[in-house]
């Protein structure tokens, strides 16, 4: 019997190249282009990459102190394919595919700096107490026109048939959806071709930026696989249509940032869902102690949900819908946990913290981490917050990137889930990256300054 890689070389006679893919710190796709029967290879176990690429910063650079790079010699790890990645992509010219590709050593042990391998390391500790977490991402991200200002900013896109930009915010505007029918209908081809199940697209609270969302089930590490494809994906259509799709948190500083908010509830061996309301509606059980257990350790994964200096733009105290509150209420999408009006089946919360251009995996296992502590420590769930959060609560998450860096790199909690080499690596590209920001002299001061002073 022939193989799953055997089997879609064979269905696909004429491709040209398939790309191996996998994500480092940052949710940016790393990973080779090559010849189809290199398949064959990585099945065997035979294709392998530098472990050192998972800890790249933003600009591709290795910093020093991660541990993966000069200490270690350097060395590859065997790469793992993941099977149900394995794909065709719509919006190549040629005849491409692509699949993801998880890290191991010789000794068959996960590779610690894969994100991806965090995430399932956390997913085993929910197998050990019977639970199953179902959890579902919205993705927001602009399209922005393809040609930038003359000082390098994004722009809006044209309105079709006009040459004028989109200025206005149409919320739930179908006109709007309809401009980027073309657009849409290839991301639904791509992401049918993906199998990766998107539910709803719609206009957001911002000139140009859209929202899709997935379509909930029981395994979040693939639920993480298809969420990252997903974002691929959106980039790769949008440069079909002259356009760029972008996923940065804070594109435009007057207008509504990018979220990746999550849906999560917790279901038994059995299917049923444990996220219970009381007869006051206040959430009970389980559904209390997950609740509790994110406002408990939130801080401490803060530099997960925000992981760049832009990050930080899109959590601003009072200004927005972004949270910056550990709060929660039922219908209140001020609070950082908001709990949707639904049935008994459907009862979840929604965790509305992390920014578009976070990594999936390390949100997923920073959300899920979280939840299991507060099973574990039964942490109170405090009062429900009604009416505007930021008015009632400190800002508590609407601190700088310097120190949400510092507290992960402190916290018991990270280390118990994500293990000490994971978050010490973390912490030596961050800092990295926070140290470069700082020492760089931008435009903005140069206009301000320079002529004057």
């Amino acid at each position: 019997m022939k193989n799953f890689a055997e089997k879609f070389l064979s269905e696909n006679p004429d491709l040209k190249k398939i790309e191996f893919i996998y994500v480092d710190f940052n949710g940016i796709a790393r990973g080779k282009s090559a010849s189809p029967k290199t398949l064959i290879k990585a099945v065997n176990g035979g294709l392998k990459m530098p472990v050192s690429s998972y800890v790249l910063d933003i600009w591709g650079d290795n910093p020093k102190g991660t541990g993966l790079v000069m200490t270690t010699g350097d060395g590859d790890a065997i790469c793992r394919v993941v099977e149900n990645s394995l794909a065709l992509t719509p919006w190549s010219s040629n005849q491409t595919a692509q699949c993801l590709v998880s890290m191991e050593d010789s000794d068959g042990e996960a590779i610690y700096a894969d994100s991806r391998n965090i995430l399932k390391s956390v997913l085993s500790r929910f197998d050990e107490h019977g639970l199953r977490p179902v959890i579902a991402p919205e993705i927001e991200f602009y399209l922005i026109d393809k040609q930038l200002t003359k000082h390098g900013h994004p722009q809006m896109p044209l309105i079709p048939g006009t040459n004028r930009r989109y200025r206005e915010v149409q919320l739930l505007n179908l006109n709007v959806m309809d401009d980027f029918e073309d657009f849409f209908d290839l991301v639904d081809k791509s992401a049918k071709s993906l199998a990766i199940p998107s539910e709803t697209a719609i206009a957001e609270c911002a000139p140009g930026q859209f929202e899709i969302n997935l379509l909930h089930h029981d395994d979040p590490l693939l639920m993480a696989d298809q969420a990252f494809l997903m974002k691929r994906s959106i980039k790769n259509c949008a440069k079909k249509f002259n356009l760029n799709a972008t996923f940065m948190a804070k594109p435009f500083s007057e207008e509504a940032g990018n979220g990746m908010h999550a849906h999560l509830s917790i279901i038994d061996n059995k299917g049923n869902n444990l996220f219970e309301l009381d007869a006051s509606n206040q959430p009970k059980g389980i559904f209390a102690d997950a609740i509790g257990g994110l406002l408990k350790t939130t801080p401490d994964f803060l530099s997960f949900y925000a992981s760049h200096s832009n990050s930080f733009r899109r959590l601003v105290h009072n200004a927005d819908h972004a949270p910056t509150t550990l709060s929660w209420g039922r219908e209140n999408r001020t609070a950082l946990i908001r709990i949707p009006e639904a049935s008994s089946s459907a009862t979840r919360l929604e965790f509305r913290l992390p920014s578009a251009d976070s990594n999936p995996y390390l949100v997923f296992a920073s959300i899920l981490s979280s939840v299991l502590s507060g099973i574990e420590n039964k942490y109170p769930l405090g009062k429900e917050t009604i009416g505007n959060a930021h008015a009632q609560h400190k800002a508590e998450l609407g601190i700088t990137w310097r120190e949400a860096v510092e507290k992960t790199s402190k916290s018991k909690v990270v280390k118990k889930f994500f293990g000490e080499q994971f978050q010490k690596s973390f912490q030596v590209v961050k800092e990295h990256e926070i140290s470069r920001f700082e020492s760089t002299v931008t435009d903005f001061e140069y206009n301000s300054y320079l002529r004057h002073l």
